[in-house]
């Protein structure tokens, strides 16, 4: 079955990219798994880890916790997969963000990215996207 992938990290808050992920994976009729990364860049956070494993089950997905010194190597293997078809993640935080190098780098992958307020925007043209 094709899938939606969902990247969040360890915060309360990517609750709204894993509800937002659910709209896409509903529309596209594929299955929903959510990859929470773990690395230095956030505090380990035990209660927001239970509350995003809570809000994947409340929609119906998996999620794996995965801890990784090269978070973006493990991105890209995750992308990488045949089955693989959408990716869901948070807005770019800067111009200088991994996700543009992620969306050159997988022009045939749909992105969408989630704002702060749960909007889906969808990457409109991943062949050109750029900073």
């Amino acid at each position: 079955m094709e899938k939606t992938i969902v990247f969040v990290t360890n915060q309360f808050c990517c609750d709204r990219i894993i509800c937002a992920a659910q709209v896409v994976a509903q529309k596209t009729n594929t299955e929903l798994n959510i990859v929470q990364i773990l690395d230095n860049e956030y505090a380990l956070d035990p209660k927001a880890i239970d509350h995003l494993f809570m809000t994947a089950k409340k929609v119906g997905a998996t999620m794996r916790l995965i801890s990784s010194p090269d978070k973006l190597a493990l991105m890209h293997k995750t992308i990488a997969a045949p089955d693989v078809h959408h990716i869901v993640t948070g807005m770019p935080s800067s111009n200088k963000s991994v996700l543009y190098g992620l969306w050159k780098r997988f022009p045939n992958k749909n992105f969408h990215a989630v704002d702060s307020t749960g909007e889906i925007v969808d990457v409109a043209s991943n062949k050109y996207a750029t900073a």
